[in-house]
């Protein structure tokens, strides 16, 4: 059997899904020990970090069944879920959804509030809601902690701008006037 067909997982709980570490033996290789001047040899290692336990769905056929048990939250709710784009971002004005759905604007509004309560959805700007990538997300690893990083940032404060000048800064004191 050849090192580099060796292969050893091991797994990882986190707070929240599972990663699994796949640790392959690449092969070996000799290095000199600086002090000694002995030449060893040592099993190269390399340590992959995947994630895991995921389960794989047909997002359409899935909203097509919760459609048909759920009411009109749950319409509204697989709707979202339709018009969602690469980057988890649905853009859409509650006034489009209530036509689309056939759902009244209390509800639709209603629902929103429950999603985003629940941290499903975040509010980016009027008619631009955000999916949580960590419950949904079509894609690699790398751009979804991309499209995390950018969900948690929404709701935080802005740094603001600070100007630079040129111009020395005046300040100009007035004198209170008398009653």
């Amino acid at each position: 059997m050849n090192d580099k067909d060796l292969t050893k997982k091991s797994t990882i709980s986190k707070k929240k899904g599972t990663t699994t570490k796949k640790v392959k033996v690449v092969g070996t290789e000799q290095f000199t020990n600086n002090q000694t001047g002995e030449v060893e040899n040592f099993q190269v290692i390399k340590i992959e970090e995947r994630d895991f336990n995921f389960d794989k769905i047909w997002l359409f056929h899935i909203l097509e069944s919760m459609d048909l048990i759920g009411g009109q939250k749950m319409k509204v709710m697989t709707t979202l879920l339709q018009l969602k784009n690469r980057d988890n971002l649905i853009i859409t004005t509650q006034k489009d959804l209530s036509k689309l759905t056939n759902v009244s604007r209390p509800i639709i509004s209603q629902t929103i509030k429950l999603l985003c309560e629940s941290n499903f959805l975040k509010k980016k700007q009027p008619g631009v809601y955000f999916i949580n990538p960590e419950m949904l997300f079509n894609g690699g690893k790398t751009n979804r902690m991309n499209i995390l990083f950018e969900y948690n940032r929404i709701g935080e404060p802005e740094e603001k701008e600070t100007k630079i000048s040129d111009e020395p800064e005046t300040h100009i004191l007035t004198k209170p006037k008398e009653k």
